[in-house]
């Protein structure tokens, strides 16, 4: 049992089966290439997932690497293809505003050449050149929890939306809008770890962590123009204690607490009532 492999092919199926149980539909899978069981799984229990690819340390501007890269992601693409739990494709995570647009753009055409049945992003995050969806990562709560109202609130009320990197990146022209990274609420009571961290302050007892995670993910469900979201994470990993799980699959909070999550997931949310 590795970072990168599953034990059993009943471990992979279990992975789905605790995300669902908390009352999501669906995962980024992220930054790596997923054991096709996986698929497997999540078209067989109705789960919806994002194809991804490891890119971080990547040395774009060499052309051998791009050549091994983009060989790879489309191999990949032909392996997944038919898998009906997949819902769109993400070569890139969080590209740096100096990577050349020109890139990002020639793998995005490649990308939507191998398949023109599902959406496609450029670079998940930022910095977006030529996308079908426009999605961002917003790790405000806390003290900026007000911040993170009042952006999704506003773009909600026909406001301008949210951008990670106005500077550089092109300007939303009506894509399908989505938060697909946020919350990321550390919480690992009892464990003392100095290299443990999470995004924003620490929350202080159980009924903070809940009423964050409410306020977070009601303010994305009641926005009548927002696509999608994706909280970050169903489990720790390593140093990172975000999780909604302990690394070993146990729950970090009791029955009544996972009760709460499931039902704040489990709310419908306004864009599908328009």
């Amino acid at each position: 049992d590795g970072i990168y492999t599953a034990p059993t092919d009943e471990a992979l199926k279990r992975d789905i089966e605790l995300s669902m149980a908390l009352g999501f539909n669906g995962a980024r899978l992220h930054e790596k290439v997923f054991d096709p069981r996986t698929l497997y799984w999540a078209d067989r229990l109705g789960y919806l997932v994002w194809g991804e690819f490891p890119n971080w340390g990547l040395d774009h501007s060499h052309p051998l690497a791009l050549q091994r890269f983009l060989a790879e992601w489309l191999t990949a693409l032909e392996r997944d293809y038919s898998h009906p739990s997949v819902v769109g494709w993400c070569p890139f995570n969080e590209t740096p505003e100096d990577q050349d647009p020109e890139l990002l753009r020639m793998v995005y055409r490649a990308t939507k050449a191998a398949d023109l049945t599902r959406p496609v992003i450029d670079s998940s995050g930022y910095t977006h050149v030529e996308t079908d969806m426009w999605d961002v990562h917003d790790y405000n709560h806390g003290r900026t929890l007000p911040q993170f109202e009042e952006r999704y609130d506003s773009f909600g009320r026909g406001g301008e939306p949210f951008v990670n990197h106005p500077q550089t990146e092109g300007r939303w022209r009506g894509q399908p809008y989505w938060v697909s990274e946020y919350g990321g609420i550390w919480w690992n009571p009892g464990q003392a770890d100095d290299r443990a961290w999470g995004y924003g302050d620490r929350p202080r007892t159980v009924e903070e962590f809940v009423s964050r995670y409410r306020t977070l993910t009601e303010t994305l469900l009641r926005n009548p123009r927002m696509g999608a979201f994706c909280y970050t994470q169903l489990t720790d990993v390593e140093q990172e204690v975000n999780g909604l799980y302990y690394y070993d699959r146990r729950p970090k909070f009791d029955a009544a607490t996972m009760a709460q999550i499931r039902a704040i997931n489990s709310q419908p949310a306004a864009v599908e009532k328009h």
